[in-house]
């Protein structure tokens, strides 16, 4: 038998998929994305680091400012993409999910060529749709990501949101899969890992096609054995049915060995060994043990640290101790608390660089609208240097005695004003001075030896936090900001209320929304354009939440009109023409929408080309006329051809198939259901599609097949409106296939339940 036996044992490569969504503010330098030259890349970063600066400090609304202020100012920086994934990520924390679905659609542009930053946003979107309980348009997002981005973090996190949306959605089957998946989308260009950051989920993957059809719903089972003693087993899997690739993984963490427990316990120096048995290899031998060895590391972080070993800080007081800590798992080598060494330096700067300081760290008068003058970086000499040793620190609660596993070295030194009495165990320093701790991590992921640092500017006084003396608020713009928050909070109280069927008391809120805005629009509009485009926004919303589709789009066309560049104009288009549509004017509702699908890199153009079809449908029902229905066919294909991503292109696929099957061209309509089948498992139709497969397979008189279509739809979607229908037919065609006749092909009108006795076949629409 020739095949090829590969196993691949993958270390901790997935675990943010597992633990949650990827952290708030990822670092990094973005590619790409204009022309922008050095010098503007460089004012660009500094207003990007002092927002981070503002953002750890806690000044949410300064860091904001400075982060548009990087995209308003240096529109073609590569770092602009950077500033809007960060905006979008606040605002999705906010819950302003419009404005952060703004941001990230325009972070995954082609003009964004760093690949990581564009999976990340891709993955935002569907988070946003996904917490806006849009489950429907979550899969689309979500699925696209794992199409685009596989072997990244960002796509274990889509399998996760999938998952999740199934569970919600009731269906668990499609949960069960989604859940499978997570963890195991792994990076093809270094799919071999032969070390492991301790504490790390330990993926282990088997390429192996005879071995996947053996594991059946057992699995195959697959030995971890460490030099500390730990030996453990696990159950690998393949990751979809029929799938060459074999997936399983187990916890890992720093302790003493306890074999059979689940978890593997390492040491720091410990090796790690995987074996499965291959049960005939290429050259026909059998029973063949693989085994994969991987080492144990870590990649260490340095700190310095409040006087509880709990928060990182960014200064130290003279005269008092600096606590330092530096975490590294692969130094835990024993059950004792272990040492390391470190270097603790306190430097001066040679050139005092005020200018610079100030673009890091901008003044409340500044916010970072001024550009930050370019400088050279500070030069520093070294005051005072000394070595210390930090002890590794037990784990919080553990009782007297207990080996100590935790990878956490700990340590203090005292800093004491330069020309006191000398203290062997201080470092001398004054105001002003820079604290520095340096600690050589020997062993880590990273091919060679690296050099980890950490600062802190050394200060006089003490760290206690700051109090607000005066909380009154005088700043207008806060003003009527929050005139328009109390706007919309109106407008959703309107929406509950008339969706509890109390009109007056809907159309009350809905009035008192209106003034709210009206007043921003008329005081302080002039003044402040960004606020002014957002009452516009905000008026439309209150017209269309109304039922005032007149006034609606007159706001729609204001908005156009005086900000043409406005992120909105696309909300604004579509908007208009839902109006049309929804008055009866479908050819006026056309012309909006195709003004809308025309537009570059709109992400609402999926959805516009999608309307069109919808309008000439309604168009072809309204007037008896077939013509229209052949422009539907025509508008949906458009959608799916020019837009095979978007969440509305399953919709058009359907359709398609749905114009085949009135034609009775079967065939083809069946080659649209098995690419629905494929492409777009998560949509919402399926259940339709899977029914209207069935009923294909029933007219071409292939009935074993059909059952086989409206098994799987009663299986896996119990709660579908179609299973009543589904349930009938397969008891029919049973009855049929029994009896030696064939069932009636006949179609009876949408909506009618079959009766069993001839299954005849009803008609299901999307």
């Amino acid at each position: 038998m020739n095949k090829i036996l590969k196993q691949t044992i993958v270390a901790g490569v997935c675990v943010l998929a597992l633990c949650g969504t990827p952290s708030t503010f990822s670092q990094g330098p973005a590619a790409g994305g204009g022309a922008a030259s050095l010098v503007d890349d460089k004012k660009a970063k500094a207003l990007l680091d002092a927002g981070d600066a503002r953002f750890e400090a806690g000044e949410l609304q300064a860091a904001m400012d400075l982060y548009k202020a990087v995209m308003d100012r240096y529109p073609v920086s590569r770092w602009r993409f950077l500033a809007r994934l960060k905006m979008g990520k606040q605002f999705l924390k906010e819950k302003k999910f419009d404005l952060a679905l703004d941001q990230f659609r325009r972070v995954e542009v082609e003009d964004n060529k760093d690949e990581d930053q564009r999976g990340d946003a891709s993955l935002q979107v569907g988070v946003c749709f996904f917490e806006m309980g849009k489950y429907e348009e979550a899969f689309g997002e979500l699925r696209k990501v794992i199409k685009l981005h596989p072997g990244t973090p960002y796509s274990n996190d889509a399998y996760y949101y999938i998952g999740q949306a199934h569970f919600k959605l009731g269906r668990y089957a499609n949960a069960i899969e989604a859940f499978k998946n997570v963890g195991t989308s792994i990076d093809p260009t270094a799919q071999e890992a032969e070390k492991l950051d301790a504490g790390k989920r330990l993926f282990i993957k088997i390429d192996d096609k005879d071995l996947s059809a053996q594991a059946g719903e057992s699995g195959i089972t697959v030995t971890v054995e460490t030099n500390s003693g730990d030996k453990e087993t696990v159950k690998c899997f393949p990751v979809t049915q029929g799938a060459p690739i074999l997936m399983g993984s187990l916890r890992t963490q720093l302790g003493e060995a306890i074999p059979g427990d689940g978890i593997v316990q390492l040491l720091g120096s410990d090796k790690i060994k995987v074996t499965y048995i291959d049960k005939q290899t290429a050259n026909a031998q059998l029973d063949v043990p693989r085994v994969k060895e991987i080492k144990v590391v870590g990649n260490a972080r340095v700190k310095v640290v409040d006087g509880a070993f709990a928060e990182s800080v960014g200064a130290v007081v003279l005269d008092k101790p600096a606590f330092l800590l530096v975490q590294d798992s692969d130094r835990d080598v024993s059950a004792k608390a272990d040492q390391i060494e470190v270097i603790v330096r306190t430097k001066r700067p040679i050139e005092e660089t005020p200018d610079a300081e100030k673009a890091e760290k901008p003044t409340a008068a500044s916010t970072g609208v001024t550009d930050a003058p370019e400088k050279a970086e500070p030069i520093f000499k070294v005051i005072d240097e000394k070595k210390i040793k930090l002890v590794e620190r037990p784990a919080e609660g553990a009782p007297e005695g207990a080996a100590v596993h935790t990878g956490v070295f700990v340590g203090s030194i005292t800093i004491v004003h330069e020309g006191e009495a000398l203290n062997p165990a201080a470092v001398v320093a004054q105001v002003g001075d820079v604290l520095e701790m340096e600690y050589l991590d020997e062993v880590s992921l990273d091919p060679k030896p690296v050099v980890r640092k950490t600062t802190a500017k050394v200060i006089e006084g003490n760290l206690n936090p700051l109090q607000v003396a005066n909380a009154k608020i005088n700043d207008e713009e806060l003003k009527f900001k929050t005139a328009l928050k109390t706007s919309e909070a109106l407008k959703n109280i309107g929406n509950i209320y008339k969706d509890l069927g109390l009109t007056k008391q809907a159309t009350d809120k809905y009035k008192q929304a209106l003034s709210e805005t009206e007043q921003v629009a008329k005081n302080y509009g002039a003044l402040n354009q960004r606020l002014l485009e957002q009452t516009y926004v905000q008026m439309w919303k209150i017209y269309y939440a109304m039922g005032d589709l007149g006034r609606a789009a007159q706001m729609c066309l204001e908005l156009q009109r005086r900000f043409p560049e406005s992120p909105f104009v696309d909300d604004a288009l579509l908007l208009m023409g839902q109006v049309s549509q929804k008055q009866g004017k479908h050819q006026e509702a056309i012309g909006v929408y195709r003004r809308l699908a025309a537009l570059k890199n709109s992400p609402l153009a999926p959805a516009a080309q999608y309307a069109i079809g919808e309008c000439y449908e309604d168009l072809g029902t309204k007037q008896k006329n077939k013509i229209y229905y052949d422009e539907a066919f025509l508008a949906f294909k458009a959608c799916f051809e020019k837009f095979p991503n978007a969440n509305q292109a399953g919709d058009a696929l359907s359709k398609m198939a749905e114009y085949y099957y009135s034609k009775e061209d079967f065939t083809r309509a069946i080659d649209i259901y098995e690419e629905a089948l494929q492409q777009y498992q998560d949509s919402k139709f399926i259940d339709v599609v899977l029914y209207n497969y069935g009923r294909c397979l029933v007219k071409m008189k292939k009935l074993e097949e059909a059952l086989g279509k409206f098994n799987q739809l009663i299986s896996t979607y119990p709660n579908s409106k179609m299973v009543g229908n589904a349930q009938k037919i397969v008891e029919a065609i049973q009855k049929r296939i029994g009896g030696g006749a064939a069932p009636s092909t006949g179609a009876a009108p949408a909506g009618t339940s079959a009766a069993p006795a001839s299954a005849t076949v009803p008609e299901a629409k999307n």
